[in-house]
């Protein structure tokens, strides 16, 4: 190891350095650094760059004759050196011929910094607080830590500066789980830090889950206006593992996303075209376990109903259809509404168009009765099977003609879908 530069103070000779760390091939940071030296009597002045044992690397300024109080104001460029810890030593000799160093550390520091988000404690939670903790090792310490919070398909909902350190090796935050001072809805969150080091060295952190659970206020919607002219499709049950991966491929290839509303037997049935979802960023809501009638069930049947399902997606990939519901059918009363919302589900998404899909009708014939029923804001009803599959090119591109453009619910909802309410 490369022996410490050691600080050293004089009453008569003083070094500022600013930045105290730099990075020398930077472009859009500071890229060196800024020396100014003040001396309290007159004398001849030298400032040198130097090692820790003290070899002089650079001259920054030839001894020459200084007035006392005079800020004498020099720049190191870092050209040349490696990265390390380095020296700026000013060496003053007075009228009366007596030396006074003073020597100001300096750090050079082109890498990046490395990182690392330990997991939230707790994991799972209900209303918070969790404490977010973050470390580096790198040579000029954090400068600034600020947690990225997403959704599980990488929707950015919002930033939290974290306290750094005094160390600078570290940044910790008790978060309360808001932004823009609104309450997380239940879901899985995806938690990362970007940084920079003293230097200005960017970097992001790993990733970290987070799942809020906790029972919140249900409510049923049809469509979802005021968005735009944009229309939702949203797909059932996926029966079909074939089907189901053939509609992501569609929507990929289209430029655009989609919803699946999957029953938990078919989670299970197929997780590659689970997992292939929500790589896809496709948006998945809870579409019960095995698609019941849920006004037949007891409210403890149906609470069955939607934690089956909620509990494959989270053993398949980590997720969780929160906080968007569709009973099977369509069918629901107060109980299931209850339920849902007991089970952390926001919404219940019904739709405002059915082109009945479920009987084949020829892809012209199901083309046509999305696109003549469709209006900015529809929510239509759909299922994964061979037939609809195979239509889902030609839905979209007619849908575009008709100036709407297909998104998933994540999209039409944006932000608000995770965050509670505003209080009125």
């Amino acid at each position: 190891m490369p022996r410490a530069v050691v600080p050293a103070t004089s009453t008569t000779v003083s070094v500022a350095v600013a930045p105290h760390a730099f990075n020398p091939v930077a472009t859009s940071r500071a890229h060196r650094a800024t020396v100014t030296v003040e001396t309290t009597v007159d004398g001849v002045l030298s400032i040198e760059v130097v090692t820790g044992t003290g070899v002089a690397l650079a001259t920054l300024r030839a001894p020459a004759q200084t007035t006392a109080g005079l800020p004498i104001v020099v720049r190191w460029a870092g050209t040349g050196v490696s990265d390390g810890t380095y020296g700026i030593r000013a060496t003053l000799v007075d009228t009366a011929g007596a030396t006074s160093d003073s020597v100001t550390p300096v750090i050079v520091d082109s890498a990046s910094p490395r990182i690392v988000v330990a997991a939230a404690t707790p994991e799972r939670t209900a209303r918070g607080p969790v404490t977010v903790d973050v470390s580096t090792t790198d040579r000029s310490g954090l400068s600034r830590a600020v947690l990225t919070v997403t959704n599980q398909i990488g929707t950015r909902l919002g930033t939290v500066r974290m306290p750094i350190q005094a160390d600078s090796s570290h940044a910790t935050l008790s978060w309360n789980l808001r932004l823009r001072k609104r309450l997380l809805l239940p879901g899985v969150y995806h938690l990362s830090v970007a940084g920079a080091d003293g230097a200005g060295n960017p970097a992001t952190s790993n990733s970290r889950i987070l799942l809020v659970d906790r029972a919140v206020t249900n409510t049923v919607l049809y469509s979802y206006r005021g968005v735009g002219r944009v229309i939702g499709l949203a797909f059932d049950d996926c029966v079909s593992g074939q089907a189901w991966l053939s509609i992501i491929k569609s929507f990929k290839l289209a430029k655009a996303h989609t919803t699946f509303f999957c029953n938990g037997v078919n989670v299970r049935a197929y997780p590659q075209a689970a997992r292939a979802t929500l790589a896809a960023g496709d948006t998945i809501g809870s579409h019960t376990w095995s698609h019941p009638q849920m006004p037949t069930l007891s409210s403890a049947a149906q609470a069955s109903q939607i934690q089956g399902d909620k509990d494959i997606w989270w053993q398949v990939a980590k997720a969780s259809p929160m906080p968007f519901f569709r009973p099977p059918y369509g069918l629901h009363n107060a109980t299931t509404d209850a339920v849902a919302g007991s089970k952390g589900f926001a919404y219940s998404v019904l739709w405002d168009v059915d082109p009945s899909d479920y009987l084949y009708p020829a892809p012209a014939v199901l083309v046509e009765k999305v696109t003549s029923h469709a209006r900015a804001g529809s929510i239509v009803v759909m299922h994964v099977n061979a037939n609809t599959a195979a239509t889902v090119p030609a839905l979209i591109a007619a849908l575009r003609r008709n100036g709407l453009e297909p998104k998933s619910l994540d999209e039409m909802f944006g932000v608000a879908a995770y965050l509670a309410p505003q209080p009125r």
